[in-house]
Protein backbone atom coordinates (compact mmCIF):
# COMPACT_ATOMS: atom_id res chain seq x y z
CA UNK A 1 0.00 0.00 0.00
CA UNK A 2 2.38 2.30 0.86
CA UNK A 3 4.13 2.02 -2.61
CA UNK A 4 0.92 2.06 -4.51
CA UNK A 5 0.79 5.53 -2.67
CA UNK A 6 3.97 6.72 -3.42
CA UNK A 7 3.73 5.70 -6.97
CA UNK A 8 0.11 7.63 -7.35
CA UNK A 9 1.95 10.53 -5.33
CA UNK A 10 4.59 10.52 -8.00
CA UNK A 11 2.21 10.54 -10.82
CA UNK A 12 0.11 13.29 -10.08
CA UNK A 13 3.41 15.03 -9.88
CA UNK A 14 4.37 14.47 -13.39
CA UNK A 15 0.77 15.34 -14.16
CA UNK A 16 0.78 18.82 -12.82
CA UNK A 17 4.60 19.35 -14.17
CA UNK A 18 3.43 18.30 -17.44
CA UNK A 19 -0.21 20.67 -17.05
CA UNK A 20 2.21 23.10 -16.57
CA UNK A 21 4.63 22.75 -19.63
CA UNK A 22 1.64 22.60 -21.47
CA UNK A 23 -0.08 26.21 -20.28
CA UNK A 24 2.73 27.74 -19.91
CA UNK A 25 5.16 27.94 -23.49
CA UNK A 26 8.94 28.47 -22.64
CA UNK A 27 9.90 31.43 -23.37
CA UNK A 28 12.76 32.64 -25.77
CA UNK A 29 15.52 34.45 -24.61
CA UNK A 30 14.31 37.97 -26.88
CA UNK A 31 11.03 37.37 -24.39
CA UNK A 32 13.10 37.56 -21.15
CA UNK A 33 14.79 40.30 -22.39
CA UNK A 34 11.55 42.06 -23.14
CA UNK A 35 10.35 41.32 -19.71
CA UNK A 36 13.12 42.80 -17.95
CA UNK A 37 13.86 46.28 -19.55
CA UNK A 38 9.73 46.38 -19.22
CA UNK A 39 10.42 46.04 -15.53
CA UNK A 40 13.38 48.41 -14.55
CA UNK A 41 13.12 50.40 -17.65
CA UNK A 42 15.68 53.04 -15.89
CA UNK A 43 18.33 49.94 -15.60
CA UNK A 44 18.56 49.76 -19.51
CA UNK A 45 18.51 52.73 -21.23
CA UNK A 46 18.18 53.39 -24.73
CA UNK A 47 21.78 54.52 -25.37
CA UNK A 48 21.06 54.71 -29.05
CA UNK A 49 17.96 57.89 -28.95
CA UNK A 50 20.54 59.62 -26.38
CA UNK A 51 23.68 59.31 -28.26
CA UNK A 52 21.89 59.97 -31.88
CA UNK A 53 20.18 62.95 -30.51
CA UNK A 54 23.63 64.64 -29.65
CA UNK A 55 24.65 64.14 -33.07
CA UNK A 56 25.37 67.12 -35.02
CA UNK A 57 24.84 65.66 -38.46
CA UNK A 58 20.84 66.22 -39.06
CA UNK A 59 20.00 62.79 -40.61
CA UNK A 60 21.97 60.80 -38.03
CA UNK A 61 19.96 63.34 -35.34
CA UNK A 62 16.41 63.52 -37.18
CA UNK A 63 15.95 59.41 -36.42
CA UNK A 64 16.05 59.79 -32.54
CA UNK A 65 13.89 63.59 -32.68
CA UNK A 66 11.13 61.30 -34.54
CA UNK A 67 11.52 58.62 -32.26
CA UNK A 68 10.37 60.64 -29.71
CA UNK A 69 6.95 60.74 -30.55
CA UNK A 70 6.69 57.25 -32.09
CA UNK A 71 4.14 54.67 -30.90
CA UNK A 72 7.75 52.39 -30.81
CA UNK A 73 8.97 54.48 -28.29
CA UNK A 74 8.76 51.45 -25.56
CA UNK A 75 11.39 49.56 -23.62
CA UNK A 76 10.41 45.91 -24.80
CA UNK A 77 10.74 47.99 -28.60
CA UNK A 78 13.19 50.63 -28.70
CA UNK A 79 15.96 50.66 -31.33
CA UNK A 80 17.12 47.50 -31.43
CA UNK A 81 13.65 45.98 -32.30
CA UNK A 82 14.49 47.07 -35.61
CA UNK A 83 18.21 47.45 -35.83
CA UNK A 84 19.35 45.42 -33.32
CA UNK A 85 22.91 46.17 -31.82
CA UNK A 86 23.67 46.57 -28.34
CA UNK A 87 21.10 49.47 -26.44
CA UNK A 88 23.17 49.87 -22.97
CA UNK A 89 26.80 50.66 -24.64
CA UNK A 90 27.32 54.42 -24.87
CA UNK A 91 29.82 53.91 -27.05
CA UNK A 92 30.24 53.10 -30.77
CA UNK A 93 30.68 49.50 -29.86
CA UNK A 94 27.11 49.41 -29.83
CA UNK A 95 27.27 48.79 -32.78
CA UNK A 96 29.80 45.47 -33.35
CA UNK A 97 27.00 43.58 -31.46
CA UNK A 98 26.20 40.58 -33.49
CA UNK A 99 23.19 41.20 -36.02
CA UNK A 100 23.65 45.05 -36.18
CA UNK A 101 21.53 46.29 -38.98
CA UNK A 102 22.00 50.29 -39.85
CA UNK A 103 19.56 50.60 -42.65
CA UNK A 104 17.35 47.41 -43.71
CA UNK A 105 17.61 46.71 -47.18
CA UNK A 106 14.18 47.78 -48.74
CA UNK A 107 12.76 44.21 -49.18
CA UNK A 108 13.66 43.45 -45.30
CA UNK A 109 11.22 45.94 -43.76
CA UNK A 110 8.44 43.87 -43.87
CA UNK A 111 10.09 41.07 -42.60
CA UNK A 112 11.47 43.42 -39.72
CA UNK A 113 7.83 44.96 -38.60
CA UNK A 114 6.52 41.56 -39.37
CA UNK A 115 8.47 39.44 -36.84
CA UNK A 116 6.62 41.64 -33.58
CA UNK A 117 3.09 42.08 -35.69
CA UNK A 118 2.52 38.28 -36.59
CA UNK A 119 3.66 37.71 -32.50
CA UNK A 120 0.44 37.20 -31.16
CA UNK A 121 1.61 36.75 -28.01
CA UNK A 122 3.77 40.08 -27.78
CA UNK A 123 1.48 42.63 -30.09
CA UNK A 124 -1.19 41.44 -27.13
CA UNK A 125 1.13 43.13 -24.43
CA UNK A 126 0.39 46.72 -26.34
CA UNK A 127 -3.26 45.86 -27.70
CA UNK A 128 -4.96 42.97 -27.80
CA UNK A 129 -7.10 44.03 -30.54
CA UNK A 130 -4.20 44.57 -32.62
CA UNK A 131 -4.48 42.47 -36.24
CA UNK A 132 -1.41 39.99 -36.46
CA UNK A 133 -1.83 39.04 -40.17
CA UNK A 134 -0.54 41.80 -41.63
CA UNK A 135 2.35 40.69 -42.83
CA UNK A 136 0.88 37.74 -44.01
CA UNK A 137 -1.84 40.05 -46.18
CA UNK A 138 1.27 42.26 -47.17
CA UNK A 139 2.58 39.38 -48.44
CA UNK A 140 0.16 38.62 -50.83
CA UNK A 141 0.16 42.13 -52.25
CA UNK A 142 1.31 43.11 -55.69
CA UNK A 143 3.42 45.99 -53.60
CA UNK A 144 5.33 42.85 -51.89
CA UNK A 145 5.49 40.98 -54.80
CA UNK A 146 7.85 43.93 -56.51
CA UNK A 147 9.43 44.91 -53.47
CA UNK A 148 10.89 41.11 -53.11
CA UNK A 149 12.11 41.18 -56.95
CA UNK A 150 14.36 44.34 -55.91
CA UNK A 151 11.67 47.21 -56.91
CA UNK A 152 12.36 50.06 -54.81
CA UNK A 153 9.73 51.84 -55.94
CA UNK A 154 7.40 49.51 -54.31
CA UNK A 155 5.98 50.38 -51.33
CA UNK A 156 7.41 48.53 -47.85
CA UNK A 157 5.81 48.78 -44.38
CA UNK A 158 7.77 51.94 -43.27
CA UNK A 159 6.77 54.15 -46.69
CA UNK A 160 3.54 53.94 -45.66
CA UNK A 161 3.76 54.12 -42.00
CA UNK A 162 6.82 55.51 -41.27
CA UNK A 163 10.06 54.76 -39.75
CA UNK A 164 11.20 56.20 -37.04
CA UNK A 165 8.08 58.30 -36.63
CA UNK A 166 5.36 55.68 -36.71
CA UNK A 167 1.95 56.62 -35.27
CA UNK A 168 -1.30 55.25 -34.17
CA UNK A 169 -3.11 53.96 -37.30
CA UNK A 170 -5.98 55.52 -35.34
CA UNK A 171 -4.41 58.59 -34.78
CA UNK A 172 -5.48 61.94 -37.16
CA UNK A 173 -1.39 62.85 -38.17
CA UNK A 174 -1.01 58.91 -39.46
CA UNK A 175 -0.31 58.73 -43.25
CA UNK A 176 -2.70 55.87 -43.25
CA UNK A 177 -5.63 57.04 -41.30
CA UNK A 178 -8.79 57.64 -43.49
CA UNK A 179 -8.76 61.14 -43.84
CA UNK A 180 -5.17 61.22 -45.07
CA UNK A 181 -4.78 57.80 -46.72
CA UNK A 182 -6.26 59.40 -50.20
CA UNK A 183 -3.12 61.64 -49.99
CA UNK A 184 -0.84 59.01 -49.73
CA UNK A 185 -1.48 56.52 -52.17
CA UNK A 186 -2.06 59.18 -54.52
CA UNK A 187 1.78 60.51 -53.79
CA UNK A 188 2.93 56.97 -55.87
CA UNK A 189 -0.19 56.11 -57.92
CA UNK A 190 -0.76 60.09 -59.66
CA UNK A 191 2.76 60.14 -60.39
CA UNK A 192 3.06 59.56 -64.32
CA UNK A 193 6.49 58.96 -63.97
CA UNK A 194 6.87 56.78 -60.98
CA UNK A 195 4.20 54.48 -61.99
CA UNK A 196 5.22 54.81 -65.79
CA UNK A 197 6.87 51.26 -65.69
CA UNK A 198 4.15 49.48 -64.80
CA UNK A 199 1.53 50.62 -67.71
CA UNK A 200 -0.62 51.88 -65.28
CA UNK A 201 -3.67 54.83 -65.05
CA UNK A 202 -2.50 57.61 -62.67
CA UNK A 203 -5.81 59.10 -62.26
CA UNK A 204 -7.50 57.09 -59.94
CA UNK A 205 -7.25 59.90 -57.54
CA UNK A 206 -9.24 62.31 -59.31
CA UNK A 207 -11.73 60.04 -60.52
CA UNK A 208 -12.51 59.09 -56.75
CA UNK A 209 -12.96 62.72 -55.56
CA UNK A 210 -15.76 62.79 -58.39
CA UNK A 211 -17.38 59.93 -56.75
CA UNK A 212 -20.24 59.59 -54.77
CA UNK A 213 -18.17 57.71 -51.57
CA UNK A 214 -16.44 61.18 -51.76
CA UNK A 215 -19.01 63.64 -51.43
CA UNK A 216 -20.75 60.87 -48.86
CA UNK A 217 -16.92 60.87 -47.07
CA UNK A 218 -16.83 64.71 -47.27
CA UNK A 219 -19.69 64.63 -45.01
CA UNK A 220 -17.83 63.54 -42.17
CA UNK A 221 -19.11 59.58 -42.29
CA UNK A 222 -16.32 57.01 -41.89
CA UNK A 223 -18.15 54.55 -43.32
CA UNK A 224 -17.46 55.85 -46.70
CA UNK A 225 -14.41 53.92 -48.46
CA UNK A 226 -11.60 56.08 -49.17
CA UNK A 227 -8.28 53.54 -50.95
CA UNK A 228 -7.89 51.13 -47.87
CA UNK A 229 -11.64 50.76 -47.70
CA UNK A 230 -11.21 48.77 -51.20
CA UNK A 231 -8.12 47.76 -52.08
CA UNK A 232 -7.45 47.03 -48.13
CA UNK A 233 -4.73 48.03 -46.05
CA UNK A 234 -2.32 45.85 -47.10
CA UNK A 235 -3.03 43.11 -49.72
CA UNK A 236 -4.97 44.98 -52.65
CA UNK A 237 -7.44 42.75 -54.50
CA UNK A 238 -8.15 43.82 -58.02
CA UNK A 239 -9.90 40.87 -60.12
CA UNK A 240 -13.58 41.20 -61.44
CA UNK A 241 -14.77 38.49 -59.30
CA UNK A 242 -12.95 40.00 -55.90
CA UNK A 243 -14.62 43.43 -57.11
CA UNK A 244 -17.84 42.59 -57.08
CA UNK A 245 -17.47 40.70 -53.04
CA UNK A 246 -15.63 44.44 -52.40
CA UNK A 247 -18.80 46.26 -53.57
CA UNK A 248 -21.27 43.73 -52.48
CA UNK A 249 -19.69 43.86 -48.65
CA UNK A 250 -21.49 47.32 -48.50
CA UNK A 251 -24.23 47.14 -50.83
CA UNK A 252 -25.25 43.47 -50.65
CA UNK A 253 -28.79 44.49 -51.52
CA UNK A 254 -28.01 45.62 -55.28
CA UNK A 255 -25.93 43.11 -56.03
CA UNK A 256 -28.64 40.71 -55.44
CA UNK A 257 -30.76 42.38 -57.32
CA UNK A 258 -28.07 42.41 -60.06
CA UNK A 259 -27.40 39.02 -59.97
CA UNK A 260 -31.64 38.52 -60.60
CA UNK A 261 -31.22 41.14 -64.02
CA UNK A 262 -30.76 40.84 -67.86
CA UNK A 263 -26.93 41.96 -67.19
CA UNK A 264 -25.93 38.78 -64.71
CA UNK A 265 -25.35 35.90 -67.46
CA UNK A 266 -23.71 38.53 -70.26
CA UNK A 267 -21.25 39.85 -67.38
CA UNK A 268 -20.35 36.50 -66.60
CA UNK A 269 -19.28 35.56 -70.16
CA UNK A 270 -17.81 38.23 -70.44
CA UNK A 271 -15.43 37.87 -67.18
CA UNK A 272 -16.83 41.42 -65.84
CA UNK A 273 -17.67 42.78 -62.55
CA UNK A 274 -21.29 43.10 -61.33
CA UNK A 275 -20.47 46.53 -60.61
CA UNK A 276 -17.52 48.16 -62.16
CA UNK A 277 -19.30 47.91 -66.09
CA UNK A 278 -21.88 50.84 -64.83
CA UNK A 279 -20.64 52.72 -62.10
CA UNK A 280 -17.02 52.61 -62.82
CA UNK A 281 -14.16 51.54 -59.74
CA UNK A 282 -13.40 54.85 -58.45
CA UNK A 283 -15.84 56.98 -59.60
CA UNK A 284 -18.58 55.27 -58.55
CA UNK A 285 -21.30 57.38 -59.91
CA UNK A 286 -25.06 57.83 -58.54
CA UNK A 287 -27.33 55.57 -60.21
CA UNK A 288 -29.25 58.70 -61.45
CA UNK A 289 -26.42 59.76 -63.78
CA UNK A 290 -26.11 56.25 -65.42
CA UNK A 291 -30.37 55.10 -66.38
CA UNK A 292 -31.19 56.28 -70.03
CA UNK A 293 -29.74 56.97 -73.47
CA UNK A 294 -27.45 59.99 -73.08
CA UNK A 295 -24.19 60.24 -73.92
CA UNK A 296 -22.50 60.25 -70.63
CA UNK A 297 -25.10 57.47 -69.40
CA UNK A 298 -24.24 53.63 -69.07
CA UNK A 299 -26.47 51.95 -70.85
CA UNK A 300 -25.86 53.47 -74.35
CA UNK A 301 -22.26 52.28 -73.58
CA UNK A 302 -23.17 48.85 -74.68
CA UNK A 303 -26.87 49.04 -76.31
CA UNK A 304 -26.59 52.58 -78.09
CA UNK A 305 -27.88 50.51 -81.22
CA UNK A 306 -30.59 48.31 -79.59
CA UNK A 307 -34.02 50.05 -80.12
CA UNK A 308 -35.82 48.08 -77.51
CA UNK A 309 -33.30 48.73 -74.50
CA UNK A 310 -33.08 51.89 -75.75
CA UNK A 311 -36.92 52.60 -75.14
CA UNK A 312 -36.84 50.27 -71.86
CA UNK A 313 -33.95 52.56 -70.48
CA UNK A 314 -35.66 56.10 -71.21
CA UNK A 315 -38.85 54.66 -69.64
CA UNK A 316 -36.94 54.04 -66.68
CA UNK A 317 -35.21 57.19 -66.68
CA UNK A 318 -38.25 59.06 -67.04
CA UNK A 319 -39.65 57.30 -64.05
CA UNK A 320 -36.54 58.22 -62.29
CA UNK A 321 -36.08 61.76 -63.01
CA UNK A 322 -39.93 62.25 -62.29
CA UNK A 323 -39.47 61.12 -58.53
CA UNK A 324 -36.42 63.20 -57.85
CA UNK A 325 -38.22 65.90 -59.11
CA UNK A 326 -41.07 65.60 -57.08
CA UNK A 327 -39.22 64.63 -53.81
CA UNK A 328 -37.25 67.67 -54.53
CA UNK A 329 -40.05 70.36 -54.88
CA UNK A 330 -41.69 68.40 -52.10
CA UNK A 331 -38.63 69.27 -50.03
CA UNK A 332 -38.07 72.45 -51.07
CA UNK A 333 -42.01 73.43 -50.25
CA UNK A 334 -41.62 72.19 -46.54
CA UNK A 335 -38.41 74.47 -46.26
CA UNK A 336 -39.97 77.06 -47.40
CA UNK A 337 -42.75 76.60 -44.76
CA UNK A 338 -39.83 76.50 -42.26
CA UNK A 339 -38.25 79.51 -43.19
CA UNK A 340 -41.54 81.28 -43.01
CA UNK A 341 -41.56 79.90 -39.23
CA UNK A 342 -44.76 77.56 -40.13
CA UNK A 343 -45.07 74.62 -37.41
CA UNK A 344 -45.22 71.28 -39.64
CA UNK A 345 -46.73 68.47 -37.91
CA UNK A 346 -45.73 65.43 -38.83
CA UNK A 347 -43.17 66.42 -41.70
CA UNK A 348 -40.36 64.00 -39.95
CA UNK A 349 -42.00 60.47 -40.46
CA UNK A 350 -43.07 61.68 -43.86
CA UNK A 351 -39.46 62.77 -45.01
CA UNK A 352 -38.11 59.58 -43.56
CA UNK A 353 -40.86 57.50 -45.89
CA UNK A 354 -39.53 59.99 -48.62
CA UNK A 355 -35.77 58.92 -47.83
CA UNK A 356 -36.62 55.03 -47.85
CA UNK A 357 -38.06 55.10 -50.66
CA UNK A 358 -35.66 57.11 -52.25
CA UNK A 359 -32.82 54.19 -51.05
CA UNK A 360 -35.01 51.68 -52.17
CA UNK A 361 -35.68 52.73 -55.98
CA UNK A 362 -32.07 53.28 -56.33
CA UNK A 363 -31.44 49.77 -55.56
CA UNK A 364 -34.09 47.84 -57.51
CA UNK A 365 -33.28 49.99 -60.23
CA UNK A 366 -30.36 46.90 -60.45
CA UNK A 367 -33.45 45.05 -61.65
CA UNK A 368 -33.91 46.39 -65.04
CA UNK A 369 -37.40 45.57 -64.40
CA UNK A 370 -39.97 48.26 -65.59
CA UNK A 371 -42.58 47.01 -63.54
CA UNK A 372 -40.62 46.62 -59.87
CA UNK A 373 -39.21 50.52 -60.39
CA UNK A 374 -42.64 51.87 -61.03
CA UNK A 375 -44.25 50.23 -57.64
CA UNK A 376 -41.05 51.80 -55.60
CA UNK A 377 -41.97 54.90 -57.59
CA UNK A 378 -45.27 55.35 -56.78
CA UNK A 379 -44.37 54.51 -53.41
CA UNK A 380 -41.93 57.54 -53.35
CA UNK A 381 -44.49 59.83 -55.53
CA UNK A 382 -47.20 59.30 -53.02
CA UNK A 383 -45.22 60.11 -50.10
CA UNK A 384 -43.88 63.78 -52.04
CA UNK A 385 -47.52 64.29 -52.46
CA UNK A 386 -47.85 63.66 -48.76
CA UNK A 387 -44.77 66.14 -47.57
CA UNK A 388 -46.47 68.68 -50.37
CA UNK A 389 -49.67 68.84 -48.63
CA UNK A 390 -48.49 68.84 -45.40
CA UNK A 391 -46.53 72.53 -46.54
CA UNK A 392 -49.94 73.07 -48.33
CA UNK A 393 -51.82 72.72 -45.29
CA UNK A 394 -50.02 74.18 -42.99
CA UNK A 395 -49.94 77.45 -45.31
CA UNK A 396 -54.10 77.25 -44.85
CA UNK A 397 -53.58 77.29 -41.63
CA UNK A 398 -51.34 80.23 -41.54
CA UNK A 399 -53.85 82.35 -43.59
CA UNK A 400 -56.86 81.22 -40.89
CA UNK A 401 -54.85 82.36 -38.51
CA UNK A 402 -54.03 85.41 -39.68
CA UNK A 403 -57.41 86.30 -40.50
CA UNK A 404 -58.72 85.53 -36.97
CA UNK A 405 -55.78 87.42 -36.08
CA UNK A 406 -57.12 90.39 -38.32
CA UNK A 407 -60.69 90.29 -37.34
CA UNK A 408 -60.05 90.13 -33.61
CA UNK A 409 -57.62 92.84 -34.04
CA UNK A 410 -60.35 94.71 -35.56
CA UNK A 411 -62.82 93.37 -33.36
CA UNK A 412 -60.72 95.39 -30.84
CA UNK A 413 -60.44 98.57 -32.32
CA UNK A 414 -64.26 99.10 -32.75
CA UNK A 415 -64.36 98.17 -29.15
CA UNK A 416 -62.38 100.76 -27.83
CA UNK A 417 -63.85 103.06 -29.88
CA UNK A 418 -66.87 102.77 -28.73
CA UNK A 419 -65.51 102.41 -25.31
CA UNK A 420 -63.53 106.12 -26.40
CA UNK A 421 -66.87 107.53 -27.36
CA UNK A 422 -69.13 106.12 -24.62
CA UNK A 423 -66.40 107.76 -22.09
CA UNK A 424 -66.88 111.26 -24.25
CA UNK A 425 -70.54 110.68 -24.01
CA UNK A 426 -70.39 110.39 -19.95
CA UNK A 427 -68.00 113.65 -19.50
CA UNK A 428 -70.28 115.56 -21.15
CA UNK A 429 -73.37 114.25 -19.19
CA UNK A 430 -71.52 114.96 -16.02
CA UNK A 431 -70.38 118.55 -17.17
CA UNK A 432 -74.08 119.78 -18.42
CA UNK A 433 -75.24 118.21 -14.71
CA UNK A 434 -72.62 119.72 -12.64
Amino acid sequence: MPCFRHLLGLWLALAVASSSAWAEPKRSAKDELRERRAARPEAHPNTCATCHASLPEAKLRLPAVQYEKSVHKDPRIGCVGCHKGDPEDPTVRAHAAEGFIPRPPHDAVSAICGGCHSDARFIREFNPRLQVDQATLYHLSLHSKLSAAGDRNAPNCADCHGAHDVSRVDALTAPVHPKNVVELCGKCHSDRERMKPYETTTDQVLRWQRSLHAEVFATDQAAAPTCTGCHGAHAGAAAAGSTTHVCGACHEEQLKYVRQSPHAKPFEQLGLSECTPCHDKHEALATRWLVGMAADSACGKCHSLDEKVHTAADEIATLLSGVRERSEAARESLQDARRAGLLIRGAGPILDELRTQELKLRTVVHTVDKNQIRVVARAADEASLQAMRLADQARTDRRVERRGYYFALGLSLLLLLLLAAKAVQLERRRRREA
